[in-house]
């Protein structure tokens, strides 16, 4: 009897391609979506637009959720062998309909030389999209008849199965999975739902301090307990601590409105896989927000948007909320890390300006200013690099609280 054979080891680069290929190919292949597929990229590929055709054709199909790789395919009609005949026909298409009659070609080029040839570029870029459109009509009626009729011989809804983390994916990978799944499910959704789901995943993956937090909540005996997150956001961050079980119950304070309603949905779950957790999400302003007493609170990347008075007061808040023994965690920007400090406000005031990130302005100060409110309040503290592979100065601040006696 043979033994079963042995279980591939995870990669994570070998899931994303799985990934990729499954998006790429777009939902139930029905006839109708086989053949807008086939007509897409005929239609495309027949435009002069060389260069463009595979992006504008992965593109187009991710959003309306057509078959790219059938679309890609049917996009390489302007192959090098069929090319010429192709772009002949656009030509003299696109003269038809300026002068009414068909060219001489090999008159014109001896008559005019080679001034025919813009001559000719405006007649191609005039008579592609039609000859595309014909091409995608004729392509589309034969792909719609060939799979109605494989579908009339051997019975198929086309569905394609959505994909799915193996059994063997490591812990982390899978509890970033399912919060992400929280916020919109990762199949039957809306492209813009499907942007929200791989941003959320991709971040947490990316984000060198979520890791850091996790390796530091395994090391602490418990976990992190009851949690606090201040400038939580969508509170991606506290959900997948709860998600690993390093928090008991999670608090997040955001002044977006709109996140804050997302990380509401986000815990209240989706149906038996994602069963509601212990959380409280709420809107408030970090500069007075009142906030619960908590075993751990969370500072990641929000001072440095307030003025410096107001960052120590905001400090002080989060800190007196610590109970005896409990931490204080901050991410924030050294200013004493040379090039990496540079970088780091380069990129903030970026995002600020776009408006991608909300806050005011950028202010970042030492990480010894920190520290030393810190121990003023009796925290013992450690500072860690927690910048990554990424070139900013970003370093995590550890605040542990003495316990009363």
């Amino acid at each position: 009897m043979k033994s079963p054979p042995p279980e591939k080891k995870f990669s994570l680069f070998r899931e994303e391609m799985k990934r990729v290929w499954r998006d790429l190919r777009g939902g139930a292949l029905t006839p109708q979506r086989a053949a807008a597929s086939v007509a897409l990229g005929i239609f495309i590929g027949s435009q002069p637009i060389f260069g463009c055709h595979t992006p504008l054709v992965i593109g187009i199909c991710l959003w309306f959720q057509l078959d790219a790789a059938l679309a890609w395919i049917a996009s390489n009609i302007s192959n090098p062998f069929f090319a010429p005949f192709l772009m002949t026909g656009e030509v003299q298409v696109g003269a038809y309909l300026r002068t009414g009659q068909l060219l001489h070609l090999d008159h014109e080029v001896m008559k005019n030389g080679f001034a025919v040839i813009s001559q000719f570029a405006g007649y191609l870029f005039l008579g592609s999209p039609f000859v595309g459109l014909a091409l995608a009509a004729a392509g589309s009626l034969l792909t719609l008849t060939g799979v109605a009729a494989k579908r009339a011989i051997w019975p198929s809804d086309g569905k394609r199965k959505p994909y799915r983390l193996p059994d063997n994916a490591p812990p982390w990978i899978q509890a970033v999975e399912r919060t992400a799944g929280r916020y919109v499910p990762p199949e039957d959704s809306t492209p813009q739902q499907r942007t929200r789901f791989h941003y959320v995943r991709v971040k947490m993956l990316t984000d060198p301090i979520a890791q850091m937090i996790v390796e530091f909540a395994r090391s602490v005996e418990g976990g992190l307990g009851e949690l606090c997150d201040i400038g939580t956001g969508a509170g991606q961050l506290p959900i997948l601590l709860h998600e690993l079980g390093l928090a008991k119950k999670v608090h997040g304070v955001d002044w977006d409105k709109a996140k804050i309603e997302d990380a509401k949905a986000a815990a209240r779950g989706r149906g038996e896989d994602l069963p509601p957790l212990e959380a409280d999400f709420f809107q408030g302003d970090a500069r007075d927000a009142e906030l619960p007493p908590s075993d751990t609170v969370l500072l990641i990347d929000l001072l440095h948007y307030f003025k410096p008075e107001e960052q120590e007061k905001i400090l002080r808040n989060a800190a007196g909320a610590v109970r005896p023994g409990g931490r204080i965690l901050i991410r924030e920007a050294d200013t004493e890390r040379g090039f990496r400090s540079f970088m780091t406000l380069a990129e903030e005031r970026f995002f600020t300006l776009v408006r991608f990130n909300r806050g005011e302005r950028v202010r970042f100060l030492p990480a010894s200013a920190r520290t030393r409110i810190l121990q003023e309040m009796g925290f013992e503290c450690e500072v860690r690099p927690a910048w990554g592979k990424t070139p900013f100065s970003n370093v995590l601040i550890l605040g542990s609280k003495t316990r009363s006696d």
